[in-house]
């Protein structure tokens, strides 16, 4: 929908005839009659949709059906169907800006589904200043897209209205503060405000992947806010939360703020519920990667640490810079990247803490607002010991946005890193409090926290939330706090696990710790337990 229509009608229903039309039209112009692949793909699943069938639209069936593929096709290892997927959405967009212009229907395949839209056909343009020339007006979704709607008023005789409307548009505000997601204008959604539309075609008009709506309710004692979040490509609500306050006329607006950074901080970020939520499709081979998918990945690799994901992930960011060479998130996830391979010991690129400190400032250089940059800034300084430097960079990261909760984690678990505990322990908490889905670094950084203060209770309950068998930290941590407890059995079958597991690391273990902590004694202290670890039974 164009931005600059001012009524927003009920949207039209259109019967199986008008779009079996509207596919005739389309696979009967030059463009698709050049290409029976692409042909056959749209057919089949604008058939499929209409029958109802739009949950086994998935990668197997359209390469078995549709495209000729054995029944041994293995989507997994064969990536044609993604690839033809995409190619279907291009020549759809060419076909609707050239031949099939004056359709009034128009037939979508949103990114990151197979389930075909079906809206109506409006040619988005706007009017330029000092010019008599229209532009089109192009829907971005090359980056994970969210749109806040407009809450709804239950409130008796719509009181309390500016309360309402403010929710939406402060959310607008806190949201736009997170670099990893793109947030729609709460200009372009307040259109929405009395619209009983259809989500998908909301998501479609905004060109918004998830959409969060709600509304408010009052008692005489209590005031209510619902709060949901809803997938647009199917209409789901995949989170919802409600916030019961006691009613304070004067205090409102600190019940609004505080709702809103509840709302961001579960799921906004890095490590928030809406890239979480995403994520989940992209555990498949790569194809080509803009740089949506590339992040993607790269948030699936840090809650799934393998070499595997590593390798997988490497590859798409790279890809993504070649791309987009200014990616400045991606320059900066780069960096974290081969900084993180260097030690755990997967294959990185010569000189890793050089290469990574450069992306770092190249990504600082093209926009000095990335907060993931100096995030990762932060983290070379640490590998090259310039603390100071270091710390300075954490403070920046926090000051771009202090409302994102996973990335003052993140920052925390730095903090610990470098020594500075207290400061560490506080963030850590913070986070994990407001948003406990968190990767399972941050429990190492709890771990640090607590070994070096000899809580080994509380260090043993940390390493029990490392869940990650292919990273050393895993059994090395569950041995050092279980020694230390006594419980001494246990804690030799952990080492025996870490000494057969990562061989290399456990002939280089002061090396591989000196790589990522600052405080010496903390060091000294680890080896000290290895050490104990490895004296024979009648010795202990």
């Amino acid at each position: 929908m164009p931005l600059n229509q001012s009524e927003h009608s009920d949207p039209p229903h259109y019967s199986d005839k008008e779009i079996l039309g509207e596919l005739k039209k389309i696979l009967s112009s030059d463009l698709f009659s050049r290409s029976s692949v692409l042909s056959s793909f749209l057919k089949f699943i604008v058939e499929e949709t209409i029958k109802g069938h739009t949950e086994g639209l998935k990668e197997y069936v359209i390469a078995v059906n549709a495209l000729g593929k054995p029944e041994d096709f293995n989507p997994q290892i064969d990536a044609i169907v993604r690839i033809h997927a995409g190619r279907l959405r291009r020549l759809l967009k060419e076909y609707y800006t050239t031949s099939g212009i004056n359709t009034s229907l128009l037939i979508e395949v949103v990114k990151g589904t197979y389930v075909p839209v079906f809206r109506p056909h409006v040619v988005d343009t706007l009017q330029l200043p000092n010019t008599e020339k229209h532009k089109p007006l192009p829907l971005p979704r090359s980056k994970l897209t969210l749109a806040i709607l407009p809450f709804r008023n239950l409130c008796p005789n719509n009181e309390y209205q500016f309360f309402v409307d403010g929710l939406g548009e402060e959310m607008t505000r806190a949201f736009s503060n997170y670099q990893d997601i793109a947030v729609i204008g709460h200009h372009s959604a307040r259109k929405y405000a009395a619209s009983l539309e259809d989500i998908r075609v909301i998501g479609a008009d905004l060109g918004a992947h998830y959409v969060i709506t709600g509304s408010v309710k009052r008692s005489t004692k209590e005031i209510r806010v619902n709060v949901a979040l809803v997938k647009t490509i199917n209409g789901t609500q995949i989170w919802s939360h409600s916030y019961n306050e006691a009613l304070d006329i004067d205090n409102l607006l600190a019940i609004q703020d505080q709702i809103v950074a509840n709302v961001c901080a579960q799921l906004g970020g890095y490590y928030g519920f809406i890239i979480h939520e995403k994520s989940k499709t992209y555990e498949e081979a790569i194809t080509t990667m803009e740089s949506f998918d590339a992040a993607l990945w790269n948030y699936y690799f840090h809650m799934n640490f393998s070499e595997t994901a590593y390798l997988q992930t490497r590859r798409a960011l790279e890809a993504a810079l070649v791309q987009d060479p200014n990616f400045a998130t991606g320059l900066a996830m780069l960096a974290e990247l081969y900084l993180d391979a260097h030690a755990l010991g997967y294959p990185t690129v010569e000189h890793p803490v050089k290469v990574a400190y450069q992306l770092t400032k190249k990504a600082i250089k093209v926009d000095p607002q990335c907060q993931h940059a100096y995030q990762q800034h932060a983290w070379a300084l640490l590998y090259m010991k310039q603390k100071e430097a270091s710390i300075k960079a954490l403070e920046h990261c926090i000051v771009i946005n202090p409302s994102a909760v996973t990335t003052m984690g993140t920052v925390g678990f730095i903090y610990a890193c470098l020594g500075d505990y207290k400061r560490a322990e506080a963030m850590l908490k913070h986070s994990i409090n407001l948003n406990p889905h968190c990767p399972w670094w941050f429990y190492l950084g709890f771990f640090f926290i607590h070994y070096q203060k000899e809580a080994y209770d509380q260090a043993l309950a940390s390493a029990n939330n490392i869940h990650t068998v292919d990273v050393f930290y895993d059994p090395l941590t569950k041995a050092l706090a279980k020694s230390q407890l006594g419980m001494h059995q246990e804690a030799k079958g952990d080492m025996a696990l870490f000494n057969t597991k990562f061989p290399t690391i456990a002939a280089n273990l002061e090396e591989s710790l000196s790589t990522v902590l600052y405080d010496k004694l903390l060091i000294e202290k680890l080896l000290m337990g290895v050490r104990e670890l490895e004296l024979p039974d009648d010795t202990e």
